[in-house]
């Protein structure tokens, strides 16, 4: 068993002595057949020039009906002032959750964006009803100092439920912003134009971390139900913790490779303790990943 551990070991290393990292928003060989296949050129465009774009086609009317219904459901559960508008924790909490989590076109833009090996950062369920809304401009790397690094670290999906609208509370985004690689000014926050981003019901807005936006203000009746989804650079700290989840075996025999992928289970990230250092083999295939 030891031999076979340090052969896989010997080969991960030589793997990893022979690959080069990719330059930010530049597809690898192996992401590409992928992107040709989902029709995905023209989003990786619209997000390395304007820092957002919409994805059509994204999940069927049906999934976003269970995807609505658990939020709906999750939100009463809530405490204060998020009770019925919102729940927070949501991977590993509702199996409509964890689909949309893992869906072709979400996971194959993120791997765009921020790299193979991306983490689960944030994933939150929001209730906008009439009246509600604004969330002042800011960008999601909002904890990472600037200059921004030229790799994008922190991609969010917008996945709206019914559709979203400008009068239906559409969050609003500055395009081009994320060349910028900075924080809005004080002066900015008050005076630059920003647009709705709008989609249709199946299709999901995704943007840059460095992109400046806003939230809207729900003008109609009825919801905005929304699952914001954040995955980070697989080295940036994630806002949520869901590692959790690998210790519930139940959980990891029922879960695809994706999803567990995404709550980092092949990194080597504190896997040593007072008896032995980091999984070297986690450690190798974390190095390989980091430079996709």
């Amino acid at each position: 068993m030891a031999q076979e551990k340090a052969e896989d070991l010997r080969h991960l290393q030589e793997q990893a002595s022979r690959m080069v990292s990719l330059g930010p928003y530049e597809i690898s060989d192996e992401l590409r057949p992928t992107i040709d296949e989902l029709e995905l050129w023209g989003n990786v465009t619209d997000l390395r020039e304007q820092g957002y774009t919409v994805i059509d086609d994204v999940a069927p009317g049906e999934v976003l009906d269970g995807l609505r219904e658990a939020i709906h459901d999750l939100s009463k559960y809530a405490e204060g002032g998020f009770k019925d508008r919102g729940a927070s924790m949501l991977l590993g909490r509702h199996p409509a959750v964890d689909r949309v989590a893992t869906l072709p076109k979400i996971l194959a833009i993120a791997e765009a964006s921020v790299g193979k090996g991306m983490r689960a950062s944030q994933f939150v369920g929001s209730i906008l009803r009439e009246g509600e809304g604004q969330l002042g401009l800011h960008a999601d790397a909002n904890w990472i100092p600037a200059p921004f690094p030229e790799h994008n670290t922190v991609l969010t999906f917008c996945i709206p439920c019914e559709g979203m609208t400008d009068e239906g509370g559409a969050t609003r985004v500055v395009p081009g912003s994320q060349g910028l690689r900075r924080h809005p000014t004080p002066e900015e926050l008050e005076d630059v134009e920003h647009i709705p981003i709008e989609t249709p019901k199946g299709s999901v807005a995704v943007w840059d971390g460095a992109v400046w936006h806003s939230g809207g203000i729900r003008t109609i009746p009825g919801t905005r139900t929304v699952l914001h989804a954040t995955y980070q650079r697989l080295y940036v700290q994630p806002i949520d913790d869901y590692t959790y989840l690998l210790e519930n075996e139940e959980f990891v025999r029922n879960s695809s490779e994706e999803l567990l992928g995404l709550i980092g289970g092949e990194l080597f990230f504190g896997t040593a303790n007072e008896k032995h250092g980091v999984d070297l083999v986690k450690f190798m295939k974390s190095t390989m990943l980091s430079k996709r």
